[in-house]
C-alpha cells in the first residue's frame, strides 16, 4: 500500500509540474501578447500625433498674421482640385485688361456697370446679373465655384485679396480663374478694416498702397500686361458713405485720376452677415434683394467657411436663367 501511494503521488506530482509548466507558458505568451500590443499602439499613437502636428502645423501656417477682419490666410497645399489645367490656358492676354481675350466676350466695361448701379440708371430692358465672389481664393471653396461655372457655362468676377494669392495653390487658383474665361477685380492686400479704415475713415495712402500692392502679386502671376482697375472696397464704397467718411471725396478724385472704378452690388445671398442662414434661407434672399432689378450685382463669398455660398450657388444661376438673365463680368 506505501508502494502504490508512493506511485500515486508520484503521478500526482508530474501532473502539479505539467499543469505548472503549461500555466507558465500561457503566462508567458499573454505577456509577450501584451507587450506587442502596446509597442503597436505606441507606435499607432505616435503616427497619429505626427499627422495631428503636421495639420496643426498647417493651421498654425495658415492663421499666420491673422490682424485682418474677415480677411483669409492660405495654407500652401497641392490640392489636385485647386491645380489649373495648363492645357486650357488661355494666354492671350489683352494689354491693360482684367480679363482675357475669350473672357472679354462675357465683360462689360466697368464704367458701364458703375452706371448701372446708380440711383438715376435708365431702363433699356436688357437683364443682366453679374455674379460677384469676394475674400478668395480659398482651398475649401474655389475650386468648387470654377466647377460649377463652368458646369453651367456662365462667367463671375473674383474680387480677390492680395495675401492669398501669394501662396503657390492661392496663384494656381488665379490663374484658373482667369484662363476659364472670369473677369478679376481687386479686393486690397489684406482687408484689414482697422488699417485701411483707422478711426472709420480710409486711409488713401495705405489704401491705395494695398491696391497696388494686389495688382503687382496680380501680375507675377498673370504676366505684366495683366491689370485691374476694378475695384471693390472692402465693407464697400456705399459703407464709406453711410458712416460719412470725411475723406471720401479725397479718395473719389484718387480712384478717378488713376482710372479706378469701385464697384458695390445691389443684391446678396447674406453670407458674410454672420447669421445661421440655411440654404433655402440665402437663396430667398437672393430673390429678395433682386426682385424687380433689371441689372443685379450679386454679392457672394468664395473664402473659407462659406460651404453653403457654394452649395446654393447651381440653384442661383439657375433662377436667374429662368428669369432670362444674361450672365456678365466687370471688365
Amino acid at each position: 500500500m506505501k508502494f502504490e501511494s508512493r506511485k500515486v503521488r508520484k503521478k500526482k506530482n508530474r501532473k502539479k509540474r505539467r499543469v505548472f509548466l503549461a500555466v507558465t507558458l500561457a503566462i508567458i505568451l499573454v505577456s509577450i501578447g501584451c507587450v506587442a500590443t502596446k509597442l503597436y499602439n505606441l507606435v499607432y499613437t505616435k503616427n497619429k500625433v505626427v499627422q495631428a502636428t503636421i495639420f496643426e502645423g498647417e493651421d498654425n501656417q495658415s492663421n499666420k498674421g491673422k490682424d485682418i477682419e474677415n480677411g483669409v490666410q492660405e495654407p500652401e497645399q497641392n490640392d489636385e482640385n485647386n491645380k489649373s489645367d495648363e492645357k486650357n490656358y488661355n494666354s492671350e492676354i489683352i494689354k491693360g485688361k482684367n480679363v482675357s481675350k475669350e473672357g472679354s466676350k462675357y465683360s462689360i466695361d466697368r464704367n458701364e456697370v458703375s452706371k448701372m448701379l446708380s440711383k438715376d440708371y435708365k431702363s433699356d430692358g436688357k437683364k443682366i446679373v453679374f455674379l460677384t465672389f469676394d475674400d478668395g481664393p480659398s482651398n475649401q471653396n474655389t475650386g468648387d465655384v470654377l466647377e460649377i461655372l463652368k458646369s453651367k457655362d456662365v462667367k463671375a468676377t473674383f474680387f480677390v485679396l492680395g495675401r492669398n494669392i501669394k501662396t503657390k495653390n492661392g496663384a494656381e487658383l488665379l490663374k484658373r480663374e482667369f484662363n476659364e474665361g472670369h473677369a478679376i477685380g481687386n479686393h486690397s492686400y489684406s482687408h484689414n478694416f482697422k488699417k485701411l479704415y483707422p478711426a472709420n475713415r480710409v486711409d488713401i495712402p495705405y489704401f491705395m498702397k494695398e491696391i497696388e500692392d494686389t495688382n503687382a502679386i496680380m501680375k507675377d502671376v498673370l504676366g505684366n500686361e495683366f491689370d485691374t482697375k476694378v475695384v471693390r472696397m472692402p465693407g464697400g464704397h456705399m459703407s464709406r458713405a453711410y458712416y460719412n467718411d470725411p475723406n471720401l471725396s479725397n479718395l473719389n478724385a484718387t480712384f478717378a485720376k488713376e482710372n479706378i472704378s469701385s464697384i458695390d452690388w445691389n443684391s446678396l445671398n447674406g453670407d458674410a452677415e454672420g447669421k445661421k442662414y440655411s440654404n433655402q434661407d440665402m437663396l430667398n434672399y437672393v430673390q429678395k434683394t433682386s426682385n424687380g432689378k433689371e441689372k443685379v450685382v450679386i454679392l457672394m463669398h468664395d473664402s473659407e467657411g462659406k460651404i453653403k455660398t457654394k452649395e446654393i450657388l447651381p440653384q442661383v444661376i439657375d433662377y436667374f436663367k429662368n428669369k432670362g438673365y444674361e450672365f456678365k463680368t466687370i471688365s
